[in-house]
């Protein structure tokens, strides 16, 4: 029963996290400067400096807030089947006193 479980929450959080990023991507904003500065210092350590030009750091950007929302998500759907189990152990409790 835990892996159809898991499965759903995977589903729940790519669709989930695709749509969020997709809701950022529309928003009308330059690129935050800590985000290009984090970016940038990624791809120094990485060795990457080559995907620093500007077209490369939109798509670097994307992805990134891709990755922010799929923690977010992640971490969401953790906390409510958190709460979910707990409520049913409080419920299966008091049926048996």
């Amino acid at each position: 029963m835990r892996i159809p479980i898991a499965v759903i929450f995977v589903a729940i959080s790519v669709i989930g996290d695709w749509q969020l990023a997709y809701v950022i991507d529309r928003l009308p904003f330059n690129m935050p400067e800590p985000v290009e500065t984090f970016i940038r210092l990624c791809l120094s350590v990485t060795g990457n400096d080559n995907l620093a030009n500007p077209d490369d750091m939109e798509v670097l950007a994307l992805l990134f807030y891709w990755a922010l929302s799929a923690l977010l998500i992640g971490a969401f759907l953790y906390a409510g089947a958190r709460g979910l189990h707990s409520l049913r152990v409080i419920k299966n409790s008091q049926k048996s006193i």
